[in-house]
């Protein structure tokens, strides 16, 4: 596409360069305001959108070439998520165009005209997966240890890589001969949620204590072991990299096998076991039950064999 020049208050931007759609993300990113994540996110679609501009010699958009857009992320494989997500952007940022008299705000009560999925992109691991996948950390350093008390951990009460993050040594705390860890929660200010710490959880993590030394109530309850930051708060990368490595270390090895699957696992598990579902819900501390029936729905789909019935009553039983 060749460059081709309009005003935009006056300034002269190219429009069909990538420094069009630069200047425009920047001017608006300031006047959002947002957060650096909600920030790259922003930066991200609209950087898509434009290229989609760019490349169908769109220097004037209207209300059909994003339509047009959305469709053909849709036949390019893009998620219902991220295609929401990229529209939402898009939202917001002719909105703003609006106001600015730059562009009228053609994205205005758009849709995409897909059902986003309730169902969890990350699979989660059996009660015997999660027993090899923490024997997999082998060995007594301080390292393994602590690798071992946070897989323990996550995968008996359900935390967050970021709720592991933001523990404290003193967020351990004692109560009526039972054992708490006060976490951090999700959209939470303070560390006001509590779970129980299992035996073997509590067990683990005392274990990694002793071996780490001398701490105080205020340090960080699992920090780095590296040279360059020895002692300092983990970062959920190290986190989420360390059970990858592990899932592989017993064999599984799926992009919809993560850290958060841990999270997953304590759900399906504690369903599995028979136990009921208000009580699921308060371990993993959902505001809402429907959130937690979503894990009950997959329960009932895997004990569900209605289609291998009917294949018997066509077919006969198969003897394989």
């Amino acid at each position: 596409m060749t460059a081709e020049l309009i005003t935009i208050e006056n300034h002269n931007v190219t429009t069909g360069a990538e420094i069009f759609g630069e200047s425009l993300i920047e001017r608006f990113a300031k006047f959002a305001g947002v957060s650096e994540s909600s920030r790259a996110t922003y930066v991200k679609s609209l950087r898509q959108m434009f290229k989609y501009f760019k490349a169908n010699a769109i220097t004037t958009p209207t209300r059909e070439n994003l339509i047009d857009w959305v469709e053909d992320m849709k036949l390019a494989g893009r998620s219902v998520s991220t295609i929401a997500l990229y529209l939402t952007s898009a939202k917001i940022f002719f909105r703003w165009t609006a106001q600015e008299n730059i562009f009228a705000n053609i994205a205005d009560h758009l849709k995409t005209g897909l059902k986003p999925s309730h169902n969890h992109k990350k699979d989660a691991l059996s009660a015997e997966q999660c027993k090899e996948l923490v024997a997999n950390v082998k060995g007594n350093s301080v390292k393994e240890l602590r690798d071992a008390a946070i897989l323990t951990l996550m995968t008996t009460a359900g935390l967050r890589t970021i709720e592991v993050v933001r523990a404290n040594v003193g967020d351990i705390r004692f109560e009526r001969g039972k054992v708490f860890l006060y976490v951090w929660g999700k959209g939470h200010a303070d560390n006001d949620e509590k779970i129980l710490l299992s035996r073997q959880a509590h067990k683990a993590i005392r274990e990694y204590l002793k071996a780490r030394g001398k701490s105080q109530a205020s340090d960080p309850l699992f920090v780095s072991t590296s040279r360059r930051n020895k002692n300092a708060r983990l970062e959920t990368q190290t986190i989420s990299r360390m059970v990858k490595k592990n899932l592989r270390g017993i064999g599984l090895d799926s992009p919809r096998l993560t850290a958060h699957s841990l999270r997953h696992a304590v759900a399906t598990n504690l369903i599995f076991a028979g136990v009921e579902l208000p009580k699921v819900q308060m371990v993993l501390r959902h505001k809402n039950i429907s959130t937690t029936m979503i894990y009950a729905a997959a329960w009932e789909r895997y004990n569900n064999d209605g289609e291998q019935i009917l294949a018997d009553m066509i077919f006969g039983k198969s003897k394989e």
